[in-house]
């Protein structure tokens, strides 16, 4: 008997019997709500038998208090996870409340419920940027789920759902090995099913693979994330999914071609990379326009992401504007992707010299990084230290005229902040993340550079060598482990060092600090262009001209001359 025709002859029996047919008539309207058939009107059917299914299990349990309380949270938890344009704030309300009913229960059934409503909560809870909060409730629904030990292949795919917002929030946190391992474990389950399984259960599927992606990418590892993104991505392709699974493809469809776009400008693919972030911002920018919920976030990273591309394969006017947009886009969806995208602007402006423009990002950057701070550190505070070393450069630094533009002025206050305010704010919670977690070295290495280069302008030059000390010793580090990658910044940082050193009169100590600083950019393996030598170069030169080697001075400003015409 199709569910369709049970449904209409249960109504009357219900009607007639309530206590004896009615559960049974509620339990058949949640089933049907769970079914997605992709024809006009699935889901607002889908919608009309949630809702029905609350109502009766809301009359059930008024005439038998303390009978119903389990199936009305099932029902609860089916109306919540209808893709019908319901709020975020309604869908967490609907499952706390059905958490509410069976958060004490102990028989199994009941516990199947609770960890689904957990789980819901927890991805509405992430979604609102509650990330902490919601990874909590998250790992409590996970324990619910290997309480119940799940069998059947929807439990399992329950516990696959909650080990995927496990890993987004992990992911949203900065911890890419550990949103990895949850992404994973998600896949594997689904892998794990029949293939007539896994047909049933795609959308699924398809949600752990962008998240795998996404975590495969975080840790470099392009081509296993481009492979995965690839093979879902032809799957969403398909007419099927695409024509009548259109939100849920189109959605899963820009967080995929959004990894692969990343990977494929990893991988010297720059042509492919931007076909791929420009067809993500299509389909995001047709959810957005459909009003699915939460969709501008989404639009704003594919924006974000297209735009950088844009801007690094030699585009500045589109790109910038892309990123632009990403900034109105993200403006009262998402702190987070407003804080990278203004990031992202005030980079694009700086390199094209559009001073006057900086300013105002800056000053709306660092009040959104500082008010998020506290409440989601391992997002906010990375970001307001690149804020704040931002703010340093606007009024430390001798930023140079770009295509005829003059000069930046310096300025003396940037967000409220002069140089050394924001230099040491930065410096202090860069330490204080580095403490934490090493991966925030590099993060701190560049505010002691700002900080530094601030005090120095104050006169303090004392202060700035120690600083650059420190800054020194923490690149080394970061050099020893790549590098490629640490190579410039270490040779920076030696060259700077040498200078605060030579002006201090220790010229016997800022000599082996400019040579090394020559030697690592002009390293046979350095990588580096040979114009970045000259300065280095003609520091050298001036510090042995001092010592009273002026042979050996003109020998190596000599050398500089070559490059520096070049």
């Amino acid at each position: 008997m199709s569910l369709a025709v049970r449904i209409a002859l249960l109504r009357p029996l219900a009607r007639h019997d309530p206590l004896r047919y009615g559960p049974r008539l509620a339990e058949a309207l949640v089933t049907r709500s769970h079914q997605v058939s992709g024809l006009p009107g699935s889901t607002a059917r889908r919608t009309a038998s949630a809702e029905e299914a609350v109502a009766l299990y809301r009359r059930l349990e008024r005439d038998q208090p303390g009978r119903h309380l389990a199936g009305l949270a099932r029902a609860l938890v089916a109306q919540a996870t209808v893709p019908d344009g319901h709020t975020v704030a309604s869908a967490m309300a609907q499952g706390r409340e059905a958490i509410g009913y069976v958060q004490d229960a102990g028989d199994r059934e009941a516990l199947l419920v609770l960890a689904e409503a957990r789980r819901l909560v927890a991805t509405s809870l992430h979604a609102t940027g509650a990330v902490r909060e919601a990874l909590r409730l998250a790992l409590s629904a996970q324990a619910t789920w290997r309480r119940c030990a799940p069998v059947r292949a929807a439990e399992r795919m329950g516990l696959a759902r909650t080990l995927i917002a496990i890993g987004d929030c992990q992911g949203a946190l900065g911890r890419p090995e550990e949103a990895l391992a949850a992404h994973q474990a998600a896949m594997n389950l689904y892998r794990e099913l029949s293939m007539h399984k896994q047909s049933r259960w795609r959308l699924t599927g398809q949600v752990a693979a962008a998240g795998l992606a996404e975590s495969l990418t975080a840790v470099g590892r392009w081509e296993d994330a481009l492979a995965l993104a690839e093979e879902f991505r032809g799957d969403l392709e398909t007419w099927f999914w695409l024509r009548l699974q259109s939100l849920q493809a189109r959605s899963m469809l820009g967080r995929l071609l959004r990894t692969v776009a990343y990977c494929r400008e990893a991988l010297g693919e720059p042509d492919a990379a931007l076909r791929a972030a420009e067809e993500a911002v299509d389909h995001q920018r047709w959810l957005v326009e459909n009003g699915l919920a939460g969709s501008r976030s989404d639009l704003a990273a594919a924006l974000r992401t297209y735009g950088g591309l844009l801007l690094r394969s030699g585009e500045p006017e589109a790109g910038a504007d892309r990123v632009a947009e990403a900034v109105e886009t993200a403006r009262g969806a998402s702190d987070a992707e407003l804080a990278w995208a203004l990031i992202a602007l005030a980079v694009a402006r700086m390199s094209a010299g559009q001073w006057d423009e900086v300013e105002p990002l800056l000053d709306e950057l660092v009040p959104v990084c500082r008010r998020r701070a506290d409440e989601l550190p391992e997002v906010f505070q990375p970001l307001l230290v690149r804020g704040l070393a931002m703010v340093v450069a606007m009024t430390a630094f001798d930023l140079p005229a770009v295509d005829g533009r003059p000069a930046a002025p310096l300025l003396d206050r940037v967000a409220g902040l002069d140089g050394v305010t924001a230099g040491r704010e930065a410096v202090a919670l860069a330490r204080q993340l580095a403490e934490a977690d090493p991966r925030h070295r590099e993060l701190l290495g560049h505010a002691l550079f700002g900080l530094e280069r601030a005090v120095n302008r104050t006169g303090d030059v004392r202060e700035a060598a120690e600083l650059l000390r420190e800054c020194v010793a923490l690149r080394r580090e970061l050099f020893a482990e790549d590098p490629a990658a640490h190579r410039s910044d270490l040779a920076q940082a030696l060259g700077n060092l040498g200078n605060r050193l030579h002006a201090l009169g220790r010229l016997a100590e800022a000599l082996p600090a400019h040579e090394e600083s020559v030697a690592l950019i002009r390293a046979a393996d350095s990588g580096l262009p040979p114009a970045e030598a000259v300065a280095p170069l003609r520091n050298l030169a001036r510090t042995l001209a001092a010592l009273g080697r002026p042979e050996e001075a003109e020998r190596i400003a000599a050398k500089a001359e070559t490059p520096a015409e070049t």
